[in-house]
């Protein structure tokens, strides 16, 4: 009998979850749609190109919408319950609050997993599409030589410096690469002419390489090669900086993090605020479980007070992102320590948390 309540409370949920993920989404592209009308027009895109910009789009604004959505559905699916006196009934039969909500908190929870996995490897590659396309639409200009500058390669045991970089032709000049000299190892020196990105690799050419031991005597003589291959863990976009946070893995933005913590500590920072906001979003689907409950499930709730309960959750849902929302701008621009962003998640849990105990 457990069994079966648990299928039909999360029956509900997911009918109204999908109703309400299709009309936000539809909405939501649409009010898009209507702002970039004009731009779509002036660029020559054709209908097909429009669908496939907001079809790229959707796994990204599902991430940011999946918290709102849940909210809704929690909000209307407990809230039909309340309304039959369903919950009442569950409650007569020896149920606690906490046992009627579990099948919806595993389900957000299952619903958190999914929206961690899509933003790491499904909206992170669309992002980079949408990019484009944005730079497309409003004609950004794009970066022809970068100057002289240096990177941290392979875990900062690296330097990789080059004169100029040029942007189209993806090809570095005047480079150098030295390691510091380890137990097992000698210092390495590399030095070339120019480095080109072919096959997804850095190839080296008119290279000289030179060990050096840690009294500062050279190993062996100068060898020098007309071409050699290094893997730097340094794409095209990274260094230009066309591949923005949101469009990195996990993985991608631990080795940023690595590279720029000391060469480029702002922009280090900015890749440990997006580390954090990657898991900030999915986590918030399980609180709003623990926050909608205690608004929505009230026994016997009229019309009047099943609205307000829409109300106050959509209240709380909204709060909840301007809090999250200006909290990120001050993380970023003043106080520069991301686990910051994880506030509005302990606040709102904590009194979630409070709320259900207090349930009669």
């Amino acid at each position: 009998m457990i069994r079966r309540l648990d299928r039909y409370v999360l029956a509900r949920f997911a009918a109204a979850f999908g109703i309400v993920a299709l009309v936000s989404v539809v909405l939501f592209v649409l009010f898009d749609f209507s702002l970039r009308a004009a731009r779509f027009v002036q660029r020559g895109f054709t209908l097909l190109r429009v669908l496939q910009f907001y079809l790229y789009y959707v796994p990204e604004l599902a991430v940011l919408l999946v918290p709102v959505v849940v909210t809704l559905s929690l909000a209307w699916s407990i809230g039909r319950l309340a309304r039959n006196n369903e919950i009442m009934a569950m409650r007569a039969t020896g149920l606690s609050p906490a046992r009627i909500a579990a099948p919806l908190l595993i389900g957000c929870a299952a619903l958190a997993c999914v929206v961690f996995v899509l933003n790491e490897r499904v909206a992170t590659r669309t992002h980079e599409y949408i990019l484009e396309e944005h730079k497309m639409l409003y004609r950004k200009p794009a970066k022809e030589v970068l100057p002289s500058q240096f990177f941290y390669t392979d875990d900062k045991q690296g330097k990789l410096h080059f004169e100029r970089y040029r942007v189209g032709d993806k090809v570095m000049e005047g480079v150098s690469w030295g390691r510091p000299a380890t137990a097992d190892s000698p210092r390495l020196h590399v030095s070339g002419e120019r480095a080109e990105w072919l096959g997804g690799q850095w190839w080296l050419f008119d290279v000289k390489v030179t060990r050096i031991d840690r009294h500062g005597n050279e190993e062996s003589s100068p060898r020098r090669a007309k071409r050699i291959m290094y893997e730097w863990e340094l794409s095209p976009d990274y260094i230009t900086g066309e591949k923005e946070p949101p469009a990195m893995t996990l993985g991608e933005l631990n080795r940023a993090i690595r590279r720029d913590e000391q060469t480029q500590p702002e922009r280090a920072r900015e890749y440990r605020l997006e580390r954090h906001v990657r898991v900030v979003l999915p986590v918030l689907t399980m609180l709003m479980v623990p926050v909608c409950f205690p608004l929505v499930a009230k026994p016997g709730a009229g019309g009047r007070r099943a609205v307000a309960a829409l109300g106050a959750s959509l209240v709380v849902c909204f709060g909840y992102f301007v809090f999250y929302t200006a909290l990120v701008a001050v993380v970023r621009k003043w106080v520069g320590f991301p686990p910051l962003v994880w506030l509005p998640n302990l606040s709102y849990g904590t009194a979630g948390v409070v709320m259900f105990l207090r349930m009669r």
